[in-house]
């Protein structure tokens, strides 16, 4: 099971440590943290790789499977409307700073 959980987490991408600022929103990945007009965003950990994803990937639009490679990694095995769950998270958590 160790070098299963290994070899999964080789796959899983990793994020720039660069601030990425959008629209009034900052996120910065090496503290994690986002930001909203200067009002802290409280976001999971999977939420908040969406979220980076989204900001550096504004160009074009994703299908389910497509955010599922990008953000979960291709070696992880779950089911598509997991992308549901987690954009509803997001909008829920910036909603209230006028984001949602």
């Amino acid at each position: 099971m160790a070098r299963i959980r290994a070899v999964l987490r080789r796959h899983i991408p990793i994020m720039p440590d660069e601030t990425v600022a959008m629209g009034g929103l900052e996120l910065s990945p090496t503290s994690h943290r986002v930001t909203a007009g200067g009002a802290a965003v409280e976001l999971g950990r999977r939420s908040f790789v969406c979220l980076h994803f989204f900001m550096t990937h504004g160009e074009r639009v994703y299908s389910r499977t497509q955010l599922l490679d990008q953000v979960w990694g291709t070696q992880v095995f779950v089911e598509e409307r997991t992308v549901d769950v987690h954009i509803r998270r997001l909008r829920a958590a910036l909603e209230p700073v006028g984001h949602g």
